[in-house]
């Protein structure tokens, strides 16, 4: 078997087991969610959420690139390894030695001064959190899917059941969320570390490489932080930590069928495109082909919740989450944009283009903090339509410097997302037409049961109109993945 039919197989194999991995952890992640947000209320979620923002902040920093780095490096070898671990142990430590120290600046600024001791242990779990990724990313390194989606769903399952419930039931309040997040931390490090074989001796002296390349990553982590969670500092700041917990609920709840998608696909696309980097026209006919079916399978579930967003709210979180409910709508629509994010972010990166990703993270935080600086004294629920115009205007930036590094044009790129639009269009109709004639948990089923048929079917009786970019790479499988010759099948393609 020829090298690139190997890494297609193992591609096919990865995404296999992301996606069955993905569905598992969106379904768990939600019930668990739901589960502790009636536990514990908007408060205590926004509390929880203050020490999550500088952790995730800690960590990436003090990451500093290196597990992309290692995922990107055509001859990776343990030393690179140990000299990663090396330098992620200093800054890693050296970051929660400054948190701590800040703890009580940072509570201060961020709205709430009893957030300080979740900020000191948020601080303590840098160091677990930044070194977890080195195994995480050798397993991502070498498609091993399986591997990793068994560690996580696993630890979650357990440390968010076993603790996070039952300190929420016993009145911990944040503390609950944050136990379960630092069991599930240490959990997640012991066992990836030791189904990676990663060397635990670590250095300070190897490839300089690594650094360069792991510092413009960094550049661009630290600005899709920024992006995703200045607003969120900016939300505790200016209307307070229930406000907080309610805009962050909302945004998680919004985020999970897309992320069930596009999670899976960004970690298995930056791994393969960095195989072929040296060939532009098979990167475009990815990207094309992945922005294809995201904008199909996405964009009218999105609309739908848009629509929905009100009774889906009640139902799911109760009365003393109706802030979320209007917050929910915009976060539904600003995941559209988002959803090509997903995949132009890993191929730029893949390509050598990390610049323009971190160009177009400032630009988000650029529109994000501007907006909301100058909407502080309006109510959050029309502050919160900054967040989608934020996400547009980043995805039309970064996907133009995609675009020209691959030679995709935008007639391309329209045609690619046509499908994904007007099955969107039809979407929201339906879901009006059920709000306006049924009541609301009514309206919800049926538009999820007539949005099925409506989109099955059209693919069935269209398919070469909605998905010009996929079916060639189906015919192209089809002997290969009897899955993808019975799919191809299915929407009418001859195949071999």
């Amino acid at each position: 078997m020829t090298q690139p039919e190997s890494l297609g197989r193992r591609t096919l194999a990865a995404l296999v087991w992301s996606y069955g991995g993905s569905a598992l952890r969106a379904v768990l992640q939600l019930v668990f969610q739901l589960v502790l947000a009636r536990l514990l209320g908007p408060e205590a979620f926004g509390q929880a959420a203050i020490a999550m923002l500088v952790l995730s902040f800690g960590w990436i920093l003090s990451e500093a690139g290196f597990g992309a780095a290692l995922i990107q490096k055509e001859g990776m070898t343990d030393d690179d390894v140990r000299y990663a671990l090396g330098w992620v142990l200093l800054s890693s430590s050296l970051l929660a030695v400054v948190i701590v120290a800040l703890s009580g600046f940072i509570a201060e600024e961020a709205g709430d001064a009893n957030t300080r001791n979740l900020l000191i242990v948020a601080g303590l779990l840098v160091p677990i959190q930044a070194v977890c990724n080195i195994p995480t990313s050798l397993m991502r390194r070498r498609l091993q899917a399986k591997q990793a989606q068994t560690i996580f769903l696993s630890g979650y399952a357990l440390c968010y059941g076993l603790v996070g419930i039952p300190a929420a039931v016993a009145g911990a309040g944040p503390w609950a969320l944050l136990g379960a997040f630092a069991s599930h931390s240490v959990f997640h490090l012991v066992v990836s570390w030791r189904v990676a074989r990663c060397p635990w001796r670590p250095t300070l002296q190897g490839d300089a490489s690594l650094i360069k390349f792991g510092l413009k990553v960094t550049l661009a982590n630290m600005g899709n932080w920024a992006s995703e969670n200045v607003d969120r500092f900016l939300i505790s700041r200016f209307w307070g930590a229930a406000a907080l917990g309610a805009y962050g609920a909302a945004a998680n709840l919004s985020r999970a069928p897309a992320s069930l998608i596009t999670g899976s696909l960004q970690s298995v696309a930056f791994a393969s495109a960095s195989r072929v980097q040296q060939a532009p026209e098979i990167v475009r006919a990815s990207f094309l082909a992945m922005v294809n079916v995201l904008s199909v399978l996405t964009w009218p579930v999105l609309v739908a919740m848009a629509v929905l967003a009100d009774p889906i709210i009640h139902l799911l979180y109760g009365e003393r989450w109706a802030l979320a409910g209007p917050l929910f709508c915009a976060f539904s629509l600003a995941l559209i944009p988002v959803t090509i994010l997903s995949v132009i972010g890993p191929l730029l990166w893949a390509v050598n283009r990390v610049a323009a990703d971190v160009q177009g993270q400032l630009l988000t935080i650029c529109a994000l903090v501007g907006g909301l600086v100058v909407l502080a004294n309006r109510p959050l629920e029309h502050a919160v339509w900054v967040v989608p115009a934020a996400y547009a205007l980043r995805t039309f930036w970064m996907g133009s410097r995609l675009a020209g590094a691959i030679g995709a044009s935008a007639r391309d790129i329209a045609r690619a997302t046509r499908g994904g639009l007007l099955l969107a269009m039809l979407t929201v109709l339906v879901a009006w037409v059920s709000l306006a004639v049924l009541p609301p948990v009514s309206a919800m089923a049926a538009t999820a049961v007539a949005g099925a048929i409506l989109v099955l079917g059209m693919l069935r009786l269209w398919p070469r109109a909605l998905l010009p970019e996929v079916l060639p790479m189906l015919r192209a499988r089809a002997a290969e993945v009897p899955a993808l010759g019975r799919l191809a099948r299915w929407l009418g393609e001859d195949t071999p």
